[in-house]
């Protein structure tokens, strides 16, 4: 072999990189890239508004006043508030009538969950209840009348009166008009069947949401639904376009302590129903949203 010399490219030719300035690299091995679930987004960031469209009052199996709600609603970012006590509106008309007279600038949906014979069923931007105990296809035919959306609360749920797969799919075939699903509620009534309903959804073809479904002030916002724009409007016409998206699921909703789930369970069976009752046998009026608009600011 030739002697090493100073030409060619030898070690006393090669650059001196700490010298000429250059930063050295440890010989560390290399690290592949971590692949996963992006980091969720806040609503602001993604030019987006987020609405709780299932909640109920104390004029209902609630818990929570309409001030308080109303309080906590604005507290955690929601614009959009439906309403949805059980079978009568008359929580609707406490809450918007403390917005008309400015204590607060979140717009209401007035809306309703029904109690049809295959389980509960959700009508948005309504202006009126619909009859208790009727079968979910006259429940939607009434929402519809009125200029309404129709929307499945926690689907397939097994802890609460909700419709199965086998009804969702039935309605879908005889052609009936439903234009959003929970895909996220909170509460334990569907909680084992979550995954189950996204991947039936993908079939489906409904818009999807999120919801509290909130008995208690500290559930309020817990589940939620993503929708370009601002409004009630707005949000009317994400549901159609089926533009929603669901969000919730990155906070856990917070413990109660089980006394305060038993007192509510005591509220809904033993003192709600006699009231509810009442307003279908006793009262001379029904509880209505104005003529002008089913929704308001």
């Amino acid at each position: 072999m030739a002697p090493m010399t100073g030409e060619g490219p030898t070690a006393a030719t090669t650059p001196d990189t700490r010298a000429e300035g250059y930063k050295t690299v440890e010989n560390s091995p290399l690290m592949a890239p971590q692949y996963g679930e992006p980091e969720p987004q806040p609503a602001e960031v993604l030019g987006l508004s987020k609405a709780d469209l299932h909640m109920h009052t104390n004029l209902g199996d609630g818990t929570a006043s309409p001030h308080r709600l109303l309080e906590v609603a604005k507290r955690r970012g929601l614009k959009v508030i439906a309403i949805t006590d059980h079978d009568h509106m008359e929580g609707c008309k406490r809450v918007q009538d403390l917005i008309d007279r400015g204590e607060s600038d979140i717009e209401m949906i007035w809306g309703c969950e029904v109690t049809t014979r295959q389980g509960h069923f959700l009508g948005l931007f309504m202006k009126r209840p619909v009859k208790f105990l009727t079968h979910v296809e006259e429940a939607i035919e009434t929402i519809k009348d009125q200029g309404g959306l129709c929307l499945i609360p926690h689907p397939m749920g097994r802890l609460v009166p909700s419709l199965s797969r086998r009804k969702i799919e039935e309605l879908l075939t005889r052609g009936y008009p439903i234009d959003g699903i929970e895909l996220y509620n909170p509460s334990p009534a569907n909680s084992s069947v979550r995954d189950q309903v996204k991947q039936f959804n993908r079939q489906w073809g409904f818009a999807g949401t999120g919801s509290s479904d909130a008995h208690f002030w500290q559930h309020i916002g817990a589940g939620y639904t993503l929708f370009p724009g601002s409004t009630a409007e707005d949000l009317r016409t994400a549901i159609i376009n089926n533009t929603t998206r669901a969000g919730g699921q990155e906070t856990p909703p917070e413990r109660l302590p089980f006394t305060s789930y038993i007192g509510q369970c005591v509220w809904s069976m033993v003192i709600d129903p006699p009231r509810k009752l009442s307003r279908m046998w006793l009262s001379k009026t029904t509880t209505e949203a104005p003529d002008t608009s089913t929704v308001r600011r």
